[in-house]
């Protein structure tokens, strides 16, 4: 077995891009993207966390009521200093754990942005992804290199 290893070849920049949740375009930078979740202020209750591009940039927006809307800069959640200000707020009352969650990986794990592109075609294929949304180190690699290729 040969010890060379192929370039994996992306369509984003490993943490410096991601896709809209709202209208799947790239968001270019950081400083081009919000983090938005509802936050009902009575029940203290904050879920629904997406990754969405910035009003001064894109009208990505959904009909949803701006009166439990919470919002951040992109560039406030990423970095070492995004990720403590991320893992503070799973400790708050009332977050909902698995959105954030999936916020943190998709911000800070290498390859796990890229990857949910191309999950649907890996699990069409029986590809299994835990009910938590944690997929290997390894595998992320993986699904890019064999199901790149299916997204445009």
């Amino acid at each position: 077995m040969s010890g060379i290893v192929m370039p994996l070849n992306t369509r984003l920049e490993i943490k410096k891009q991601w896709v809209c949740d709202v209208c799947n375009g790239i968001i270019r930078s950081d400083k081009d993207g919000m983090l938005e979740w509802d936050k009902v202020y009575k029940s203290s209750t904050q879920n629904n966390f997406r990754i969405v591009h910035g009003r001064w940039t894109k009208q990505c927006l959904e009909n949803r009521s701006k009166d439990n809307l919470a919002d951040g800069h992109l560039h406030w959640y990423t970095g070492p200093d995004g990720l403590n200000k991320l893992l503070g707020k799973l400790l708050e009352h009332g977050v909902g754990k698995y959105s954030l969650v999936k916020i943190i990986r998709r911000l800070h794990v290498d390859l796990y942005e890229e990857a949910l592109m191309v999950l649907p075609f890996a699990i069409e294929d029986g590809y299994e992804v835990d009910e938590d949304g944690y997929i290997p180190n390894g595998d992320l690699d993986w699904l890019i290199r064999k199901y790149g290729k299916n997204i445009k």
